[in-house]
């Protein structure tokens, strides 16, 4: 009866720690991607690639921290994160034309060859 006694106050113990990790990592990435929106507009970034930068930060760090707490509660994790790689590699290549596209929106906005009401010529089709 001790052993399950010890057993169980461990396991209880893993779970608040979990948690923990989960709370205080989602409260720890909210503040980085805080943190980057203000000072990527301070510098004067375009504000559609400020949000895509903080978008992807967050998603990534949020993929981190539930990676983290579930390692914590003993969930062998580096099966899942092979299977979460396998996944996006599949994704990717399914989605390889539209992937592109997005690519070279980000290129579009990053080096922002024109801007909002310019006119440009692209592809045989004008416009402001």
């Amino acid at each position: 009866m001790d052993g399950l006694g010890n057993t169980l106050m461990g396991f209880i113990v893993n779970i608040a720690l979990a948690a923990a990790i989960f709370y205080l990592g989602r409260w720890v990435a909210s503040k980085v991607t805080g943190i980057t929106r203000t000072v990527l507009d301070k510098r004067g970034v375009d504000p559609i690639l400020v949000n895509f930068s903080a978008n992807v930060m967050r998603v990534g760090l949020l993929a981190f921290i539930v990676i983290a707490a579930l390692g914590q509660l003993g969930i062998q994790t580096a099966s899942f994160v092979a299977i979460l790689g396998a996944a996006g590699l599949a994704i990717a290549l399914a989605f390889q034309g539209s992937l592109s596209n997005l690519a070279s929106g980000v290129l579009l906005v990053t080096f922002r060859p024109f801007k909002i009401g310019d006119f440009i010529d692209a592809g045989g089709t004008t416009g402001t």
